[in-house]
């Protein structure tokens, strides 16, 4: 028989679903789930980069609707300790992070088993994977939820899928192929040096 959480967060998931504006990529993993950790659970996984004049207010509110649906509508009932999913691109810990000063950090992830479905600007599926990258413009649809690990609680976003919106400068400084070289004529042959040359 489920529990008064569980029948509440059944009740209210649509109202925990959001869809994002528009944000940069950060640290794609949506077409092969990876391990955090060695040892963890394989997810799927995108940290997102949102300005800090962003509208974020349909965020905010799935993550108020996921708290409601766990413990709900008395604030003075939730956990004190309640950690979000929310993090400042300014904090010190992420000086060595390229494009996240001025953003909003918010990671979304989900299970090995719920892979997300990657589209382009026409709602076609992504099957290159190196057209969606670190630094390109997205969206994402989301589910806020709540979790529980070791007497500690938080707020959390599911992955359910994301729309690639737009590129952008990749993060790395990684240059595409077609930057990096030119047209060869094939009717031409490179022509071989005479003599060696020292490379020390």
């Amino acid at each position: 028989m489920p529990t008064q959480t569980q029948t509440k967060k059944k009740v209210n998931r649509d109202k925990c679903r959001v869809l994002t504006p528009k944000f940069r990529v950060s640290y794609p993993h949506v077409f092969k789930p990876q391990a955090p950790k060695p040892g963890d659970k394989l997810k799927y996984s995108i940290t997102m980069l949102f300005p800090k004049n962003a509208d974020l207010s349909g965020l905010k509110e799935a993550m108020k609707q996921a708290k409601i649906a766990a413990y709900g509508p008395n604030k003075s009932e939730w956990p004190s300790d309640l950690q979000s999913p929310v993090n400042d691109g300014d904090d010190p810990k992420y000086a060595d992070n390229e494009g996240y000063k001025g953003h909003w950090v918010i990671k979304a992830s989900s299970n090995e088993d719920q892979k997300p479905g990657v589209v382009d600007e026409n709602v076609e599926e992504i099957l290159d994977q190196s057209k969606f990258y670190a630094g390109c413009y997205a969206r994402a649809h989301l589910l806020a939820t709540t979790w529980e690990y070791m007497k500690k609680h938080g707020v959390m976003f599911i992955l359910d899928h994301v729309q690639k919106l737009g590129d952008g400068k990749a993060f790395g400084g990684k240059k595409p192929a077609d930057q990096v070289f030119t047209p060869v004529n094939t009717d031409e042959s490179f022509e071989e040096s005479e003599g060696e040359e020292d490379f020390m």
